[in-house]
């Protein structure tokens, strides 16, 4: 019989006011089983002149803003109506799905999509990319090789612009 403990905590990010939630899961002798599983919740909406600009140029459609990570992926889509939502992922997890970033773009339109357009996102076909407004990328892991010395050996020879 594990027990689970949460707290919550709240804090600013900017103008919007993040949840944070930890859960701690304890078994009956009251030891910890593992780090704290935390969920971020965005509990204010974004202002709507700045979702607006977001939007204005490439009409009614998705969002996406993801951080590959080591460990995990984390998924930010604005969403046709101007809402946030955040997913995350496992970056590797080979028994469910070969990509993670494309997993969370798949999800998402799933959920928030196909509903409405009937569009099928399923995970045997290509991603339907008719209704992504952006999609904007970036990693830690590559920065993480690097500071880490960890990969392959390599080096950066310049002949221009070298002083």
């Amino acid at each position: 019989n594990n027990k689970n403990l949460s707290s919550v905590s709240k804090k600013h990010w900017g103008e919007r006011e993040i949840e944070i939630t930890r859960t701690h899961i304890y078994t009956e002798s009251r030891k910890k089983l593992k780090q704290p599983r935390k969920t971020l919740t965005l509990t204010s909406p974004p202002k709507k002149e700045m979702a607006r600009k977001e939007t204005k140029d490439s009409g009614n459609k998705f969002h996406f803003s993801i951080d590959r990570g080591g460990t995990f992926t984390d998924i930010h889509c604005l969403l046709p109506n101007n809402t946030e939502i955040v997913r995350k992922l496992l970056s590797e997890d080979p028994d469910n799905y070969p990509d993670a970033p494309t997993e969370g773009i798949r999800r998402i339109l799933s959920e928030h999509d196909t509903p409405l357009t009937s569009i099928s996102y399923d995970r045997n076909i290509p991603v339907n990319t008719s209704r992504i407004g952006s999609i904007r990328m970036g990693t830690t892991v590559a920065t993480n090789a690097l500071l880490e010395r960890k990969g392959e050996r390599m080096g950066l020879v310049i002949t221009k612009g070298f002083k």
